[in-house]
């Protein structure tokens, strides 16, 4: 049913996590919405597929956010 309508919104833990827009007949665009403390949840694919755990680092690119995972070699205790 998700596929056929315009926009969908994906709710986890009781608030919306993700909403996918769609033009006509069209693949779709998946954003990650942003709660009111301005804070995230990014998508468990995107965590895996780049090893991010623990600490990410932050980087203001131009016109976005990098997030990059901590690959220090700091242990946490």
């Amino acid at each position: 049913m998700s596929g056929r309508v315009r926009r969908a919104v994906r709710i986890r833990e009781g608030r919306a996590s993700t909403e996918t827009l769609r033009e006509r007949g069209g693949e779709g665009e998946e954003f990650t919405v942003l709660d009111r403390a301005g804070r995230l949840r990014l998508p468990r694919d995107c965590v895996e597929r780049y090893g991010l755990c623990g600490r990410v680092r932050l980087t203001g690119e131009a016109g976005h956010v990098g997030v990059w995972p901590d690959r220090g070699d700091r242990s946490d205790g």
